[in-house]
């Protein structure tokens, strides 16, 4: 720091502190250096909090297809293809999913009864790799490292 005579009262010389561009420009440059680390960390805790959204719709979907088949005359799951209009699943199984980051698809599946998916769309990290879970069990397999 460097110190600069401002004035003089009563007899005592009264210093200003003040910080040298030098000084701005090197605190400046490493707070760069420290946020360019955190930037993968915090990219891949962002795509983990978005996988898990789609892992509690997923689940939703699950519990929904079950309540579906008991109250289907014919016994049978919906089925909308692999990649559904998220108001069609939501209508049909009076669900309230709104995710923009999945798309969301529900295929008949002879020996496991369905199979819904959630597809990521957008992202750097993870774009077009798939969460699943099947009519068998509440298991979601998920299709991407970072989740």
């Amino acid at each position: 720091m460097v110190y600069f005579k401002h004035g003089k009262e009563g007899g005592r010389i009264f210093k200003k502190a003040s910080n040298t561009l030098l000084e701005i420009i090197v605190i400046i440059a490493i707070l760069g250096i420290v946020y360019a680390f955190t930037i993968p960390s915090h990219q891949k805790l962002i795509e983990k909090n978005k996988a898990e959204a789609a892992n509690f719709n997923l689940l939703s979907i699950y519990n929904a297809e079950r309540r579906y088949k008991l109250d289907n005359q014919n016994n049978q799951y919906f089925s909308c293809g692999g990649t559904c209009n998220i108001n069609i699943i939501n209508n049909a199984l009076s669900t309230y999913i709104n995710d923009k980051n999945f798309v969301y698809g529900i295929v008949l599946d002879g020996a496991q009864g369905f199979r819904a998916t959630a597809r990521r769309v957008g992202g750097n990290l993870c774009n077009g790799k798939v969460i699943t879970v099947t009519g068998t069990n509440s298991n979601v397999v998920k299709g991407c490292a970072v989740w």
